[in-house]
């Protein structure tokens, strides 16, 4: 039978919920579409129910705000309550989730669903239950906050709710709504925080399987960072997810006007980080295939230029005199400066592929047209058969890695060359590959009795056009009976050897002294290298000799790290995946954080203002207040003060530095219990730098240092490094570089600080803040290049 209420005509059921139905109707006497709500019977004999449903009404139509659902009527016919409200058609926030929200619109949500809590709160109420459902739509899609049924006065205390009773949805609640507190406004203002950050990400801040699990977690878990594209509104989102209600906005107009200012910068700046390179999959994909189709083009072009005719014998390819040695150069060159781009280039074209594929049929199309464009010029060149093919073959080899070793595959010919991983030594490798290489190509074959009169002349020809002018070479090294050899030709040096024009990998060696390693060119003149080497520090020791004397002063006591390899990143976190193995060399970085001893000797040379130190002490405590910008600035400084090259550390070397070895989940194992004494955190580290009201840094060098003899890799404070931030490690170098974008909106942080619970200390966690961002949280640490 159909529902009937007098007074209205049922058009069809809205919605069903567990305490109610809501019905589209009209409201027949003045002819206007509302929504019915009708609380379901079975409900009637339970007083608290019907005492929670005539609140609902009552509290509504106190309020009059055009972004809170309005009460036209409220009744009982026969068994069945009832409430005539506004028709809100355009759906909840939960479903416009469904399609993605934009950045601007979650703010204009957030921004009008302020301004209704602001009144409501203005007039007693605290609504305690803001989440997607309950924020509607109306037909010019402003945002309707409803359903007031478990809303409160904050003044009377309510039968239906006692002292300790926890009313709510638990991934919206507030931690003092989770403790079955009183609660205020302010709570209202987190739970709206909540779904600000859920309609920018797409989920809740907190998760778990169970109430008690989220519950925990609001109370203690640290803020979550939102995804680099919102960069810009983290504030907003620390402020309003604050543990402390002291520390949250206070009333909804502060929250309003916060927005307010937040959207009138998107006129100057853009809210959104500048496009990531990842959106860009199609342009990397299709610039891919152009490279692929033009480095066929030029393979094809070289041939012909190669083409020559005789008499007798016909068109044939002219092959150079010295294949060997010109083939090893490019070669090896090639595989050297290649190596890592090839891999990056893998890495950037196989997730434009998965991206592509999501993308839609047209640009697939597209894609797919340049993909055939291209695969056809390259098999259409490839489709000739003739003889000298395996040579000509090598220069568009098929280049496949696996354990380290790269193998270089012909149609007849298989040519190996061992490539060690980044940071290790080529010299070996080098050597065999070379003799692999001049074994495997086959020499020029010339048939006596095809030379005649009428070929002698075209051989002469070709011998005078494969004349290769050389220069000379001279390597004076210092020690001067240092080792020298040229790593990317088979035959030994010697004093002024002769070479031709090209890039030459030449390494000076000698014991006790570090390895000089790098590429020189040779170009139309002779050249004479001095290679001066330096001598060796062994990993682990302090330098404390005359170089620290001299900018003892000026600038951090340095540690030696050993070059060496290591798992980057954890499987368990998906901003710190894939892991990948990184391959380093030996460095040097500070023993200690920056502390305000080194720091303000630069401020204060440089006319720079000095940080403050949030009154917990200068001296030997980390610099704290100190941006990007400031880090950068002081590594300029000690580089051109000392003759040295300092920096920042990438995020690997901080990660190889932090780990000291070890692949557990901190530098002293896997259980965060074992933690405690062994670093400043707010908890769990056992500190006696964390209170009850929060916590402050700690001297350095006052935990002990982890296995490289490094302090303060965990807590303390946030650290600095040269990375731009990235979602994941997809993109990012490993060869142990900085990762590098243009107009880089935030920099990677790490290690945690004093303020972070012992969760957050794990040497593979990060954290990123803009460049310009300064608190008293973040300090860093130097590395300087021996």
């Amino acid at each position: 039978m159909a529902l009937q209420i007098p007074g209205y005509r049922v058009i069809r059921k809205i919605n069903q919920g567990g305490m109610s139905t809501v019905y589209l109707t009209i409201q027949i006497s003045v002819g206007r579409v509302v929504a019915l709500k009708v609380m379901n019977p079975q409900f009637n004999s339970d007083p608290a129910f019907s005492e929670r449903f005539q609140r609902e009404a009552n509290i509504v139509g106190q309020l009059s705000h055009p972004n809170i659902v309005s009460i036209y009527d409220i009744g009982r016919h026969e068994d069945l309550n009832y409430i005539a409200m506004d028709y809100l058609p355009n759906g909840t926030v939960h479903d416009k989730m469904t399609t993605g929200i934009s950045g601007e619109d979650a703010l204009r949500i957030t921004r009008e669903i302020a301004s209704a809590l602001d009144h409501a709160h203005e007039k007693g109420y605290i609504h305690r239950d803001i989440k997607p459902e309950n924020i509607l739509f109306r037909a010019d899609n402003s945002a309707v906050l409803s359903d007031f049924g478990v809303a409160r006065s904050m003044a009377l205390s309510s039968r239906m709710t006692q002292v300790g009773t926890v009313v709510g949805t638990p991934h919206y609640m507030s931690p003092e709504q989770t403790k079955g507190k009183p609660v205020d406004g302010r709570s209202d203002l987190y739970s709206l925080g909540v779904v600000l950050f859920e309609m920018l990400t797409g989920s809740v801040p907190y998760q778990g399987d169970e109430a008690v699990t989220i519950a925990l977690k609001h109370i203690s878990a640290p803020i979550p960072k939102l995804p680099l594209q919102y960069l810009a509104y983290q504030k907003l989102i620390d402020k309003l997810l604050a543990k402390d209600p002291e520390q949250r906005f206070q009333r909804g107009r502060d929250l309003v006007a916060a927005i307010e200012e937040l959207e009138k910068s998107a006129g100057q700046v853009s809210l959104s980080a500048p496009t990531h390179p990842v959106d860009m999959s199609v342009i990397t994909l299709a610039s891919a295939l152009l490279n692929a189709t033009l480095n066929a083009l030029r393979w094809r072009w070289n041939r012909l230029c190669s083409l020559r005719w005789q008499p007798g014998r016909g068109f044939y390819l002219r092959q150079p005199t010295k294949v060997t040695e010109i083939f090893f150069n490019e070669q090896q060159e090639a595989l050297e400066n290649s190596r890592q781009a090839r891999d990056e280039q893998e890495t950037r074209v196989h997730a434009s592929l998965e991206r592509t594929a999501r993308l839609g049929p047209g640009l697939l199309l597209a894609a797919g047209i340049v993909a055939l464009a291209g695969a056809s010029v390259y098999w259409g060149f490839n489709a000739s058969n003739d003889e000298t093919a395996p040579i000509e073959s090598m220069a568009r080899t098929a280049v496949s890695s696996a354990n380290g070793a790269t193998t270089v595959a012909s149609e007849t010919t298989t040519v190996e060359a061992v490539i060690p991983p980044t940071g290790e030594s080529l010299a070996d490798a080098s050597e065999t590959s070379s003799i692999a290489v001049e074994n495997a190509l086959p020499e020029t074959q010339v048939d006596a009795a095809a030379v005649s009169s009428e070929t002698a002349p075209a051989l002469e020809d070709q011998a005078q056009e494969e004349k290769i002018i050389t220069y000379a070479l001279e390597v004076l090294p210092v020690p001067a009976n240092a080792r020298v050899r040229i790593m990317n030709i088979p035959e030994r040096y010697q004093p002024g050897m002769l070479l031709p024009a090209g890039r030459y990998d030449l390494e000076v060696s000698h014991p006790g002294y570090d390895t000089y390693r790098n590429w020189i060119d040779l170009n139309d003149q002779s050249l004479t290298a001095n290679i001066t080497l330096k001598p060796s520090i062994k990993p682990g020791t302090e330098l404390t000799s005359t170089l620290t004397a001299a900018i003892r002063s000026q600038g951090p006591e340095m540690i030696s790290i050993p070059a060496g390899s290591f798992y980057m990143g954890d499987k368990n976190d998906t901003i710190a995946m894939p892991v990948r193995r990184i391959s380093l060399r030996a460095f040097a970085i500070s023993k200690y954080e920056i502390t305000f001893d080194d720091y303000d000797i630069f401020a204060q040379a440089t006319n720079r203002a000095l940080p403050g130190d949030n009154k917990w002490g200068r001296g030997n405590r980390p610099a704290i207040n100190i941006s990007y910008e400031d880090a950068l600035a002081y590594t300029t400084w000690l580089s051109q003060t000392t003759g040295k090259r300092y920096r920042l550390p990438t995020e690997a070397e901080w990660e190889y530095v932090a780990r000291a070895n070890s692949q557990t989940r901190y530098w002293w194992g896997d259980d965060e219990r074992d933690g405690a004494g062994r670093a400043n955190c707010r908890r769990g580290c056992n500190s006696k730098f964390s209170g009850l009201f929060g916590s402050k840094t700690a001297p350095v060098g006052s935990y002990p240092a982890n296995g490289f003899g490094v302090f303060d890799t965990a807590g303390n404070v946030s650290e600095w490094v040269q990375d731009c931030y990235t979602d994941n490690y997809s993109l990012a170098p490993k060869n142990g570089q900085a990762y590098e974008v243009k107009n880089c909106q935030a920099r990677v942080v790490r290690g945690g600080s004093a303020k972070h619970n012992i969760q957050q200390l794990g040497s593979a966690i990060r954290d990123y803040y803009p460049p310009s961002v300064f608190s008293e949280h973040l300090g860093f640490r130097v590395v300087m290049e021996l």
